[in-house]
């Protein structure tokens, strides 16, 4: 079995007397996609909040490369190689689409103060390199971003504002990547091309470990390899989607729900 890259112990978080995230565990795997489903409020995007550093658990341990992240800031989390896109885009509107790619790339330059002051012929080929690796990502995802790279992100279409987000998480190389409700706004074909992009992503990071959080079940039974079901912070199933979708806890807490709000 491939190697764990990041795990998930007794985790819990508390906000006063609410208890978002009860004692979950859940290991993800090297070359994975983890996904984690449950209904609204059920503690989903706060682990997603603890494993990158937004909060720091009441109590459990994250476990990163045999490393133990917990209270560590966003930023060093993120160097680490842990990335994540969010529900709400959080692109850059006012740039253009490869000016965000290679912002993704901020943690990998070697970029210093006397590298740009003195060593600037070694700057602008860092430079070149990175822009050439920034429309490959975009080329592997869409045809259109990589032929209109200096299009500003903020006239992009859902779809396109969610596949250049992932790219841009993907432009750091990351080890680990969170990808949090990636369909949301999508129509059915975004929706369908989405599930390929998402399986794209391990031929372009070889070894790397996806966890998932998605409503629309179609893409979820289309790209996940394990799925770990949390009701009211806590876990109600796990398993493959065939066991967890026929699971009567699962159907009666989520697949039947009407609401589908993380």
């Amino acid at each position: 079995m491939a190697e764990i890259c990041l795990s998930a112990n007794n985790l819990t978080m508390k906000f006063g007397g609410l208890v978002a995230i009860d004692n979950v565990s859940w290991a993800l795997h090297q070359n994975e996609i983890l996904g984690i489903i449950g209904p609204n409020g059920a503690g989903k995007t706060t682990i997603f909040n603890v494993v990158s550093g937004l909060y720091t658990p009441t109590s459990g341990e994250i476990v990163f490369k045999s490393n133990i992240i917990n209270g560590l800031p966003p930023y060093k989390i993120a160097k680490m190689g842990i990335k994540r896109t969010f529900q709400q885009s959080r692109l850059f509107d006012n740039i253009s689409v490869l000016d965000n790619v290679l912002v993704g790339m901020a943690t990998l330059s070697k970029g210093t103060l006397v590298n740009s002051l003195f060593r600037r012929k070694r700057m602008a080929k860092e430079l070149d390199e990175n822009i050439q690796k920034s429309l490959g990502i975009l080329n592997h995802f869409s045809p259109f971003l990589a032929e209109n790279p200096y299009r500003k992100a903020g006239d992009l279409v859902p779809g396109e504002r969610r596949k250049l987000e992932i790219c841009r998480a993907l432009a750091s190389d990351p080890d680990v990547l969170l990808l949090d409700e990636p369909a949301a706004g999508m129509d059915p074909n975004e929706s369908a091309e989405l599930m390929e992009d998402i399986l794209k992503i391990r031929d372009i990071r070889k070894g790397i470990g996806i966890i998932l959080i998605e409503h629309d079940m179609a893409v979820v039974q289309k790209t996940a390899d394990y799925i770990v079901v949390i009701s009211y912070g806590k876990e109600i199933a796990r398993g493959s989607f065939a066991e967890v979708s026929s699971n009567p806890l699962v159907q009666e807490a989520y697949l039947g729900s009407e609401n589908e709000n993380a």
